[in-house]
């Protein structure tokens, strides 16, 4: 992927609100589900729901704060600002645009939306500016899906939650260290199999869309389906990402992959051979962020210690429209 190297130099993460658990959920958000069998499947046991007044770019810029302030960056010195979201403020403006208002910054600011690969797409572009001569690129991955659940949806209800993590990339000072490789996947023939059907060009908001529940996720393929496809799918990149960097899964000193739930993470890290305790887990404590899932995930591994110099890190997504990626990243010497 070019000759400059590219590293994250700070890490951070945001969650709106307090925790809610699923006895809440049910008792105050009057979602309807069998506790149960979702803990055991999914894992999640709490989750954050933004505050009113509180949107992505909130939860954004939370997110950025913490990662500039560990990388010891002003905003001022950003030269571009990149968030992976698919639930932006507005359906016409970038949410990353009041991220740069909101953080102080002045550099260009654009959003990508690829679903629960957002962040990774985005990371993708951020390379690519880092490799071109930019110093200092934030890249986020937020979203606040909570606002895009259909009335009484016992699925998507209980596994929707709203929070985002951040990183500054830089320039490496050492090759071989950093970013070793970006993999994007896209299949368009799957872009209604998971989607919010009404409230963009192709059906705007009206009377009817509202009284139809068309404003909040629908899936037109079974669940379980779309479950086993998607872990196929993330195993495939991985490996891809992993052969072609001349490593194998038992290289992998940490594996974040998508947490959409618990059981499809298990899934791919017993089909790509990777141990349960290599797998950065935090879907039990927030659920699915969509794109803000992996960002927190790699906040996790190093806020608990490890993101050790030399480790190994592979990322992987796979998710609506569709779209998935992989990034391997290995930890430079000096953190």
């Amino acid at each position: 992927m070019g000759n400059i190297g590219v590293v994250i130099k700070g890490i951070g993460a945001y969650l709106p609100g307090e925790p809610i658990s699923n006895k809440e959920l049910q008792d105050h958000h009057g979602q309807a589900f069998n506790l149960e069998k979702h803990e055991a499947t999914t894992g999640i046991r709490t989750r954050h729901w933004a505050p009113k007044g509180q949107a992505t770019s909130h939860i954004a810029a939370g997110a950025a704060r913490q990662a500039l302030e560990r990388a010891g960056v002003k905003a001022e010195d950003l030269d571009r600002i990149i968030l992976g979201t698919s639930s932006g403020d507005h359906t016409n403006i970038a949410a990353a645009c009041r991220v740069q208002h909101l953080l102080g910054a002045t550099c260009p600011a654009s959003d990508i939306t690829a679903a629960c690969a957002g962040f990774i797409y985005a990371i993708e572009q951020g390379v690519g500016l880092v490799r071109s001569g930019a110093k200092h690129v934030l890249v986020i991955g937020a979203d606040t899906k909570s606002r895009f659940i259909r009335a009484n949806d016992p699925v998507f209800g209980p596994i929707f939650s709203d929070g985002g993590g951040a990183v500054l990339l830089a320039p490496a000072e050492r090759a071989g260290e950093g970013i070793l490789d970006v993999l994007l996947w896209a299949d368009g023939s799957g872009f209604e199999t998971l989607y919010v059907p009404a409230g963009g060009s192709m059906l705007p908001a009206s009377e009817e869309t509202v009284a139809n529940n068309m404003h909040g996720t629908t899936a037109t393929m079974p669940g379980k389906e779309l479950a086993i496809a998607a872990a196929g799918k993330m195993a495939e990149l991985g490996n891809e990402a992993l052969a072609r960097n001349s490593f194998t899964a038992k290289d992998v000193d940490v594996f974040i992959p998508h947490q959409a739930n618990y059981y499809i993470m298990k899934r791919i890290a017993e089909g790509m051979g990777i141990p349960e305790e290599k797998m950065e887990v935090v879907i039990d404590r927030v659920g699915n962020c969509i794109a803000g899932t992996i960002p927190i995930a790699l906040e996790q591994a190093h806020a608990e210690g490890r993101m050790k110099p030399g480790a190994l890190v592979l990322m992987v997504a796979a998710g609506a429209g569709y779209t998935g990626g992989a990034v391997l990243y290995k930890v430079p010497k000096n953190g």
